[in-house]
């Protein structure tokens, strides 16, 4: 049976050859904050945007709680996290923010549905589904009344 963790993720490799522009000439910590300032902000207009980021959400979330942002709940999936988290913040959201772009490429944007490739030696090859379920965003969108 497949699981998560036999999902397939960006090559931090990758992830390192993208991070520049991000950067704009700008440190990993200055961008980090720079950019889960914005997030936040639009979270709080929009908070359905948080299924976009998909298994990238609960490490997203870690990194908004660090801080000090307590708006969207404490309550984070770990194990999630732990699987679909990079060795730096900067990655993570580098990963998450190229993720969130696919969905709102496709159109999917607030579908709490993903389809997760796997890898090759999963004992199964069918894409892993996934559901964006954190109960306190969910609530946080209903308060809104978006659903």
């Amino acid at each position: 049976m497949t699981t998560l963790i036999d999902t397939i993720q960006p090559p931090e490799a990758y992830l390192e050859s993208v991070l520049p522009e991000g950067l704009r000439q700008r440190s990993e910590s200055e961008y980090v904050n720079q950019y889960l300032t914005n997030l936040i902000a639009r979270l709080k207009a929009e908070p359905r945007l948080y299924r976009s980021f998909g298994a990238w959400w609960p490490s997203l979330k870690s990194l908004i709680i660090e801080q000090d942002e307590k708006t969207f709940g404490i309550l984070v999936d770990s194990d999630v996290a732990a699987i679909y988290t990079m060795s730096r913040p900067a990655l993570t959201i580098v990963a998450a923010h190229l993720y969130s772009n696919e969905r709102v490429e496709s159109g999917s944007v607030y579908s709490a549905y993903h389809s997760l490739d796997v890898n090759d030696d999963a004992d199964d090859t069918e894409p892993y589904v996934y559901v964006s379920n954190d109960v306190d965003m969910e609530a946080f969108v209903q308060i809104r009344g978006k659903a």
